[in-house]
């Protein structure tokens, strides 16, 4: 039996099935699309352990959820083919037609998008956006038919936190389900259930897979209601995770507490570095001792990662330049593997927008990979000269 506060050994032992495995360390791949029964009951009513057919349960796909419920102090996890197919699950199993979700204006933009093409149109549904760092704007926009509150803490790209504690504390009063992406702190350096969350959601595209080689999503509840009407829609839908990406998160999941420590480590130093330099107006990341939000920080998260964004002193076109002249940090989506990444999340939007969106449309986001603090330092250091001498895209 594990300590379920090992995070250490549940990374490297929870749910595998040695015995079963014929004492094999890393589990087989199932790649399996069915599983014979010894009788009609069998095969009709199931039984603990046994899988029928990978759309609904797989053997790695076990694994790796029950290590994850683990992670979370959860008792259900569902595996999903990415991310976005575990958050448009999550969203539908509480969605009611007519009914109003309330959800963090910085969420991951697929999310906004979900809403806006699918759930208004379709099923009539109406939503708010509100800052999430204000508990009595998400509050206030509670409505009388709120079938859900979606948080993201920290909030992509400026990183602002939600107090958890104090919105699910109102909305269990009110009998009202919350949900969050945990993506950002991983279950090792926040565990949002404990503090009230009825839904935890995971990319496990990012940290947990780690090597930028695999797509999955995640999600952890502790009400079996919730779980049973997720794996229901599952079922139905067929997004479950694939027995080989199931595999490669293992995989992943079993050095992340030392890759996700080295983000942070890296991530930390260059953020100081970066608070140092004149040519930086701003420096958004939750690790800072100068982070607006430290006292809530600290109070919820034990940690922050690799991921974090700045904004120069300079014009919106000067940091395009900035971006286009690193070299080590190459230009793409995505993050949390070991490989370090820029982008410019609001470029391509309106000022107005990135006004509301609390940044300026030159906010330049990176990951820091694991090349180490040197390589990183030196490359945001030789672009950032694209500004001493006056240059502009």
């Amino acid at each position: 039996m594990i300590d379920s506060s090992d995070e250490a050994m549940i990374l490297a032992h929870g749910g595998d099935c040695y015995e079963q495995f014929l004492g094999s360390v890393a589990p087989p791949v199932f790649m399996s699309s069915l599983f014979t029964c010894n009788s009609l009951d069998e095969y009709h009513f199931g039984a603990p352990g046994k899988h029928i057919y990978s759309r609904y349960t797989n053997p790695d796909v076990s694994v790796l959820e029950q290590k994850v419920a683990e992670l979370e102090n959860g008792r259900f996890c569902l595996a999903y083919a990415n991310g976005m197919a575990a958050a448009s699950a999550a969203i539908l199993s509480k969605a009611k037609a007519g009914g109003h979700i309330v959800c963090v204006h910085n969420a991951y933009g697929c999310i906004h998008e979900f809403l806006e093409v699918y759930l208004q149109p379709v099923m009539q549904m109406t939503y708010t956006y509100v800052h999430g760092y204000d508990t009595q704007e998400i509050l206030q926009a509670l409505q009388d038919n709120t079938c859900l509150i979606i948080l993201e803490s920290p909030g992509s790209d400026t990183f602002t936190l939600v107090d958890l504690q104090a919105v699910t504390a109102e909305a269990k009063k009110r009998g009202i389900p919350t949900y969050i992406d945990n993506t950002y702190c991983t279950p090792l350096y926040q565990k949002p259930l404990s503090l009230g969350i009825d839904i935890v959601m995971h990319t496990a595209t990012k940290y947990m897979g780690g090597h930028s080689d695999v797509l999955g999503g995640l999600l952890v509840t502790n009400d079996e209601e919730t779980y049973n009407r997720l794996k229901q829609l599952r079922h139905l839908f067929g997004g479950i995770s694939a027995p080989m990406e199931a595999w490669l998160i293992l995989r992943g999941l079993r050095t992340m507490k030392v890759r996700l420590d080295e983000h942070q480590k890296i991530a930390t130093e260059i953020a100081n570095e970066l608070e140092k330099d004149p040519r930086v107006r701003k420096v958004y990341y939750p690790g800072l001792e100068s982070f607006p939000q430290k006292q809530l920080r600290d109070k919820q998260q034990s940690g922050s990662s690799g991921l974090m964004s700045f904004e120069i002193n300079g014009t919106v076109e000067q940091a395009r330049a900035v971006v286009e002249r690193l070299k080590v940090f190459s230009l793409g989506p995505s993050w949390g593997g070991f490989e370090s990444l820029v982008m410019m999340p609001l470029y391509f939007k309106s000022e107005e927008y990135a006004e509301w969106y609390g940044a300026s449309r030159g906010l330049i986001r990176i990951h820091c990979g694991l090349e180490g603090v040197k390589p990183l330092l030196e490359d945001l250091r030789q672009a950032l000269s694209v500004l001493d001498e006056g240059e502009s895209a």
